[in-house]
């Protein structure tokens, strides 16, 4: 596959697109490899190691020493891991890597699709910060991306950092770079289309809080600012992709301007990169898979991997909660409780506390028999939620949210989702809601029905 429709198809993978000419793409998101190649200082490459069903990897060294590669997944045996983020680990400066394990991110916003695009940047206190893009569902036209973060120091499991790192409005930022220089934090993104097209530029004193900077002009018209930024001796260098061959680089002057640098004969897209003690680059790219494409030899990881992501499983059974509370479906709205789910629900009027799943649903049936006269029923509905986040804790979720009612009240819920085990559908267990009026306080209220 030639490199310029790899780069064209990147967006594809993730289901971005969703054009005529990229159904085909979509279907043939697991015909990706990453290719890991040794550059040494004389400029002699030296392919090492090929990750199947692959791509899009970043690559950083961790606190102990050892290398850490994340990529997008897409395993054909792991189906709730398909598209998700991977991580593996070198413990001889890349020659050899462990399988892959999936990350773990509880905390999400709900709705979002799983995170994509890693970019992994060592921190000073030995811990790792991952940029990655974010958005709900899959369609950039009705969710714009931006880039969120999250912060490690295994590399597998995550702690979700809220709200947006870099984001502008109408426009989609996907595909970051982030290096640290100096002190200050440096990220850019490829606008789009990426071939021939500038970059976005931005800077921040911590790595959260990026302000925009003038945008980076195309410096050829085969080059993409898709890859990664890389720090060397005080000095900033990028590397890139090119619609041609091998990986171009760029390097920032002292004045601010970007002056191309030599590139390396290195095949693939999106490259990631890292620069050993002795000069030697490790060299992480995304390639089409070629039809005999195996693994090096590796050596096993001693990492416990988690199990799989449920967090789909999870947003399903919450949505239908909520979804059938927007459309007044009660048989599919009872049907979110467990039998021995138990609720607490209080009104500025009375404050209700309820013992199983039946008397949970009936306390808001009214509201479904007569949708007209709410202001009468037992209990608001869960409607129109907004500032909803899910926290995952094993077979245990927590969703919170608020909701606006009438005569300008706010909903304040929180929602416990539990299954048994793996085989088990997702149930509501425990619901806590509180519906506040600001002239009114029910704090003083002892009554239980």
């Amino acid at each position: 596959m030639p490199l310029i429709l790899i780069a064209l198809q990147i967006p594809a993978w993730l289901g971005l697109l969703q054009p005529a000419n990229q159904i085909a793409a979509n279907s043939d998101r697991g015909n990706q490899e990453v290719l890991v190649h040794r550059v040494s200082p004389s400029g002699e490459t030296t392919l090492v190691a090929e990750v199947p069903r692959s791509a899009v990897p970043t690559i950083c060294r961790m606190g102990d020493g050892s290398l850490i590669m994340a990529h997008q997944w897409f395993p054909d045996d792991v189906p709730d891991m398909f598209d998700h983020i991977a991580v593996r680990f070198s413990t001889d400066n890349g020659r050899t890597w462990t399988d892959s394990t999936p990350i773990e991110m509880p905390g999400l916003p709900a709705r979002t699709r799983f995170p994509f695009d890693p970019t992994i940047v060592g921190l000073p206190d030995g811990k790792m910060r991952m940029y990655f893009t974010l958005m709900q569902g899959t369609d950039p036209r009705q969710s714009t991306p931006t880039i969120g973060s999250a912060i490690s120091t295994n590399g597998i499991n995550w702690t979700y950092e809220r709200g947006d790192r870099f984001a502008l409005p109408d426009k989609a930022i996907m595909n970051c770079a982030v290096a640290s220089i100096s002190g200050k934090y440096k990220l850019l993104a490829p606008m789009q289309p990426a071939i021939g097209a500038g970059a976005y530029w931005a800077s921040s004193p911590d790595g959260l809080v990026f302000a925009r900077n003038e945008n980076l002009p195309a410096m050829s018209a085969t080059s993409q600012w898709l890859g990664c930024l890389l720090e060397t001796e005080g000095l900033l260098r990028f590397y890139g992709t090119s619609s041609t061959s091998g990986i171009w680089t760029a390097d920032l002057g002292a004045d601010g301007e970007w002056d191309l640098g030599p590139s390396l004969d290195v095949p693939g897209s999106d490259p990631g990169v890292i620069r050993l003690d002795d000069g030697t680059l490790v060299v992480v790219t995304t390639h089409a898979a070629s039809q005999d494409s195996n693994t090096t030899p590796r050596e096993t990881s001693p990492r416990e991997t988690p199990q799989p992501n449920t967090r789909e499983q999870i947003d399903n059974h919450l949505e239908s909660l909520l979804e059938s509370s927007d459309k007044l479906d009660w048989n599919r709205f009872a049907n979110t409780f467990a039998p021995t789910a138990t609720g607490f629900l209080s009104t500025p009027a009375t404050v209700h506390r309820l013992e199983n799943g039946t008397a949970v649903a009936n306390a808001f049936k009214s509201s479904f028999d007569a949708p007209a006269s709410k202001k009468t029923a037992s209990y608001p509905l869960p409607q129109n939620p907004r500032n909803l986040d899910i926290q995952r804790h094993g077979d245990a979720a927590i969703a919170t949210f608020q909701t606006d009612h009438e005569y300008d009240r706010t909903g304040w819920w929180t929602v416990v989702l539990k299954r048994d085990d793996a085989a088990s559908d997702w149930k509501v267990h425990h619901v806590h809601a509180s519906i506040q009026d600001p002239k009114i306080s029910n704090s003083n209220m002892s009554s239980w029905p």
